[in-house]
């Protein structure tokens, strides 16, 4: 056929031997190799190196370390993790009558007493409540400042993206304590709220009085002991002869407060950029057809919004259920103020012949419930885009 048409084309004075070359398949040609391009990409993997490592190391090899090591019976004591676990089969935890039992650590976590391990602290007598119930219930009780840092960074963010002045002054110094140490802020309400401090002061008491009606505010006063207590009332029920859920309440307030101040900068930050982006025609054409300034907020500013809203509410759940060193460092560890990492941390590290085995079966409880809150986050997403 090439033949053929080569000789057609001879006749009608054109060259054959070109007409055939072109009809051959050519040849696919290489693309230069730019040189800039591939340095540049190099030094970028280069600098993202540590972090790959770091994740790799200290996320996903220690998460399977630490998923393994909850079947056992390991403790610091016993010496190095890896080489125990690399004998993890002769390892495997063991009940009391000698029964091999992998998800020992798990059962104790919700038994009051299972296996003769006492894992629940005293509330009124004879009222008992399972340890892990009541660290869990003051980190929720924490996450009550995230709806109100959301709120509060939200309308610091729009007044700031107005054209006011002083605005970047404002917006460098409500970002000033996400840059002090959390040593420093939670040294710095601890005098706030001490005896003598500022907040009594303000009050116009000198915060040494027992009876005192504001003494319950302090953070080393001597909060009521029950309900009845605090509000002088005689009342027959157990929840009001409950010392657990009184005491720390007023003191769990001020660690709320504590949080939520210390990220708002972060988070109005994110709020600015996330406003910087919303479309400038949308909000001009709804002004436009008559829409006032709140309608514009919900129906143009909001939508575009939505994924730094998103963004924020995860990360600060995610960050929320692993609260720990403000109120262990305000309060000292303690159940009734301390959250559930200090759980994981009062039976896998401390002591005096502490169980990292019993920490870690703790800890991927509380990996498994942020797994499913986050997942849950993003399924209501996904409907919401629907």
């Amino acid at each position: 056929m090439e033949k053929h048409t080569a000789a057609n084309a001879d006749a009608f004075g054109i060259d054959g031997a070109a007409v055939a070359e072109d009809a051959l398949p050519q040849k696919k040609q290489k693309k230069p190799i730019n040189q800039q391009k591939l340095q540049d990409n190099l030094w970028g993997w280069i600098f993202c190196l540590p972090l790959i490592v770091g994740t790799i190391w200290f996320v996903f090899i220690c998460l399977v370390a630490a998923l393994l090591l909850s079947f056992t019976d390991y403790s610091i004591l016993r010496g190095s993790m890896f080489g125990y676990l690399a004998e993890m089969g002769d390892h495997i935890m063991h009940a009391s009558d000698g029964t091999a039992d992998p998800f020992y650590w798990y059962k104790t976590i919700f038994d009051y007493n299972y296996d003769g391990m006492n894992t629940y602290i005293e509330l009124a007598a004879p009222y008992k409540m399972n340890a892990m119930g009541a660290y869990l219930f003051n980190t929720v009780f924490y996450m009550i400042g995230i709806p109100i840092g959301m709120i509060l960074s939200m309308f610091f963010a729009v007044c700031m993206t107005r054209d006011i002045p002083g605005a970047n002054v404002f917006r460098v110094i409500y970002y000033f304590p996400c840059v002090a140490s959390t040593v420093s802020i939670v040294y710095t309400f601890k005098l706030m709220f001490s005896p003598t401090g500022v907040i009594n002061q303000l009050f116009g008491i000198d915060g040494t009085d027992g009876g005192n009606a504001f003494v319950w505010l302090q953070i080393s006063g001597n909060p009521p002991n029950t309900w009845n207590m605090l509000t002088e009332q005689e009342v027959d029920s157990a929840f009001m002869a409950d010392p657990f859920w009184c005491q720390g309440i007023i003191s769990k307030l001020v660690i709320i407060i504590m949080s939520v101040w210390k990220g708002l900068g972060g988070t109005i930050i994110l709020y600015i950029a996330g406003l910087s982006g919303v479309n400038a025609a949308t909000k001009e054409a709804a002004q436009i057809d008559g829409a006032n300034g709140w309608q514009i907020f919900w129906k143009v500013t909001m939508p575009d919004l939505y994924p730094t809203i998103f963004y924020n509410i995860v990360t600060a759940v995610i960050g929320g259920m692993q609260i720990y060193m403000e109120p262990v460092l305000l309060l000292g560890e303690s159940p009734l103020t301390s959250g559930y990492v200090s759980h994981i941390y009062r039976y896998g590290l401390q002591g005096g012949n502490p169980t990292p085995s019993r920490g870690a079966a703790y800890g991927m409880v509380l990996a498994v419930m942020i797994i499913i809150m986050t997942l849950f986050q993003f399924y209501l997403d996904s409907k919401n885009k629907d």
